[in-house]
């Protein structure tokens, strides 16, 4: 099982690498690649060293022939000891780099100097278990030899707990259910990562070069295996290992499906919208002819009033009608052309507020008779385009109003909130209607989807609406709420440290 965990550790790391370049995968790759060096490491020594049971080799290597082929590959101690003092001290500074990168407490944020600091135990332990350093400036049996195990042992470890407790508190402060379970992925991938590292960790890299010491420091811990264990103890371990690799890999593999599968989204969707846009220009063509077409049968509609004795109530509803049609073509032109033409967008710090009375004021042309429940800090800042993220806004609180009305619920206000969540701002518009189907949801933000009336819907409004959301460095997404309805939100990158939540 751990030979299987390593490998599963390598390549995720390499695929995580390969999918997406950012700061977060390449402090998870870093994570995952120190500790398969630790525990590969552990693993050559233990098949070098030889008397174990057979059983415990099923769960270490899976065979007897892979323990005697590690058993035999050429490696010396000093470069083995070595390589495992990297894995040893850099996991808990990988580890605590990614739970400060994800922590959003002040004295975190703000204190750039600790992640320097955190630099400072583990160069000076990787200093002092340089093979040269370490032979000749530590003695045998010195009390030297154990006040730096004891050093390296107990900030090992105090950097573990620590980035599980800043991990543990952050998973506690967010309250969107789609980020909690998100940042919950990534968290149980750390602290299986994290269990897996404590159970080896227990013992000094300097045994390695003492290899053939036998009073050398023990402690205690699964370690190197140097000792027997009890059967309890055996099956503890294997339990152990199971447990911990089946839920750091199966993590991993997640946060990669995410990953891959949104930016597979986003290809699939930018593809969409290439064919979209090659016939955008026969498409307006195509209207700005019947345009023209309806404006001539209009003209001979009113020349036909004019003669005597004409159906006038006839003549009048087919004005009326071609009236309308006409309006709404030219609308319809104006939306396509506006989401098809590449737009310049500026970004400027505007208060919500600001862009709550924008998109209401919108709303309000559109649905005199529709009801909005505002919690929006006014004083916070987002970074916007006024114009664009306030048509965004009203495109989703006209949706949401229509919502409530299809499902009856025409009494029942729209909620307009804001939440502010680690690196986001989001505004949330939450509905009470019937909820969006998983049929739907794989859909609902290609061009030309609409799962209204097509006659009056040209399913471009939540493409155009998650186009702006996309230009302004964020993205849109669609949950089902519980109780029913659902929420679209429009999740921005945050900006400043300052601002009210909901």
């Amino acid at each position: 099982m751990l030979l299987v965990l390593v490998a599963g550790l390598l390549a995720g790391s390499l695929l995580v690498l390969l999918i997406k370049r950012t700061r977060e995968t390449l402090l998870l790759s870093a994570v995952c690649l120190t500790l398969t060096v630790f525990l590969a490491g552990v693993m050559i020594l233990i098949s070098k060293q030889g008397g174990i049971s057979r059983e415990l080799e099923g769960v270490l290597f899976f065979s007897h022939t892979v323990r005697v082929w590690l058993q035999y590959r050429f490696i010396t101690l000093n470069q083995l000891g070595f390589a495992i003092s990297i894995g040893r001290h850099l996991f808990p500074l990988c580890l605590l780099g990614m739970a400060m990168y994800y922590s959003r407490l002040p004295a975190v944020t703000r204190t750039r100097r600790l992640h320097w600091l955190a630099l400072l135990c583990p160069a000076a332990s990787l200093a002092a278990y340089w093979p040269g350093l370490y032979r000749s400036l530590i003695p045998t049996d010195s009390a030297v030899q154990a006040a730096l195990y004891y050093f390296s042992y107990l900030w090992t470890v105090g950097y573990v707990a620590l980035a599980l407790l800043l991990l543990a508190l952050e998973f506690r402060a967010i309250r969107i259910p789609f980020c909690r379970r998100q940042f919950g992925k990534t968290a149980l991938c750390l602290l299986s990562l994290s269990v897996l590292y404590l159970l080896y960790c227990g013992q000094d890299p300097g045994q390695v070069y003492r290899f053939y010491s036998y009073d050398y420091l023990w402690v205690r811990g699964a370690g190197y295996l140097q000792y027997t264990l009890s059967v309890a103890g055996y099956v503890l371990l294997a339990v152990g290992n199971v447990i911990c690799g089946v839920l750091a890999l199966a993590s991993l593999l997640m946060y990669t499906q995410d990953t891959l599968a949104a930016g597979q989204q986003e290809a699939g969707l930018e593809r969409r919208f290439d064919v979209a846009r090659s016939g955008a220009s026969v498409f307006v063509h195509s209207i700005k002819n019947q345009l023209l077409a309806n404006r001539v049968l209009y003209k001979r509609i009113r020349g036909e009033l004019q003669r005597e004795e004409p159906d006038l109530e006839r003549l009048r509803q087919y004005v009326d009608s071609l009236s309308q049609n006409n309006e709404q073509l030219i609308t319809r032109s104006d939306e396509l052309y506006r989401t098809v033409k590449s737009k310049s967008v500026r970004l400027f710090p505007i208060p919500l507020g600001r862009l709550e009375q924008v998109a209401l004021d919108r709303f309000a042309r559109k649905h005199p008779e529709g009801l909005v429940e505002s919690r929006l800090d006014g004083e916070l800042q987002v970074l916007a385009d006024e114009n664009y993220l306030s048509e965004a806004l009203y495109n989703l609180l006209a949706n949401a109003w229509e919502a409530n009305v299809e499902a009856g619920h025409s009494d029942r206000p729209v909620l307009l909130v804001c939440h502010q969540e680690r690196f986001y701002t989001i505004l949330e518009i939450r509905d009470q209607g019937p909820g969006v189907s998983p049929a739907a949801r794989k859909h609902i933000f290609e061009p030309f989807y609409s799962s209204k009336n097509t006659n009056f819907n040209w399913g471009m409004g939540l493409y155009h609406t998650r186009t702006i959301v996309r230009s302004h460095l964020g993205s849109l997404r669609v949950e089902n709420n519980p109780g029913g309805g659902a929420s679209f939100l429009v999740v921005l990158p945050r900006y400043g440290n300052e601002g009210a939540g909901t």
